[in-house]
């Protein structure tokens, strides 16, 4: 899965994009963002828990949350690509998003971070971020503590951890919320049997002409399914001859 996202995206977890800070160069829109571990970025990934969305006159605000803590970002109306419908984003909600940073104008070191792309996600998609997360940053950790008991690494690596003040107590605290996100993983629940969740749905919802595809999906994407899995679903529901479809674009029971 991380093999899929371009290397200037930057998986991190919510406590280390707290951490991040902006280093100004000459003008004030030459910046760069450095996290407390030293890693440089300009764009990240995170993929979590929608716990809000404000639609705002011009622009929206989305929290997102992932076992690390909750990450606030702006969305655009004019998103470079979302995937998903603004009236579908009611929590809860498993989320993929990208975003970029922008240092907000007249503060010193403040950053605002911009949803670059956005969709819908699964559970195993988060689970997958999660390990993938966590993996990097135990690795940049134990890179950061060989350099600073062993007095090795590169000239850079000191570098950073010198400018960021960084500590073993700054390291064990991140070690920590990595090790309790991926402890997230074990205690999920079982995902859904898709079967039993569409005809549940269909039998809750459905009106005299039965319940229409895009409100299947309303349903079944809060439960993390992705579209296909329910289309293929429903395909094998019909086959069965447990729901049929009255008009196109409606399922029903039989």
């Amino acid at each position: 899965m991380g093999s899929d996202i371009l290397p200037m995206y930057r998986p991190l977890f919510a406590c280390e994009i707290a951490t991040s800070e902006i280093t100004t160069y000459g003008q004030e829109m030459d910046f760069s963002i450095q996290t407390v571990t030293g890693l440089f970025l300009n764009r990240l990934w995170i993929v979590g828990t929608l716990t809000s969305y404000e639609p705002q006159n011009k622009d929206g605000i989305i929290r997102i949350a992932d076992p690390t803590g909750v990450l606030s970002l702006q969305l655009k109306k004019v998103t470079h690509e979302m995937i998903a419908d603004p009236s579908d984003l009611i929590p809860p909600l498993f989320l993929s998003i990208t975003a970029y940073g922008e240092k907000i104008s007249g503060q010193r070191n403040e950053i605002r971070w911009i949803v670059e792309t956005l969709r819908i996600a699964s559970r195993e998609e988060r689970d997958s971020w999660i390990l993938i997360t966590g993996e990097l940053l135990i690795t940049r950790l134990q890179e950061i503590n060989t350099a600073i008991l062993a007095e090795k690494g590169t000239e850079s690596l000191h570098s950073g951890i010198k400018q960021n003040k960084i500590n073993t107590v700054h390291l064990k605290n991140l070690a920590v919320h990595a090790r309790k996100a991926c402890d997230v993983i074990k205690e999920s629940a079982p995902p859904e049997n898709p079967t039993e969740l569409i005809l549940s749905i269909i039998r809750e919802y459905s009106g005299p002409k039965g319940l229409n595809m895009d409100d299947i999906f309303r349903y079944t994407r809060k439960s993390s399914l992705s579209d296909d899995l329910v289309k293929d679903t429903i395909r094998n529901l019909i086959a069965e001859d447990e729901v049929y479809q009255p008009s196109p674009g409606y399922v029903k029971l039989l």
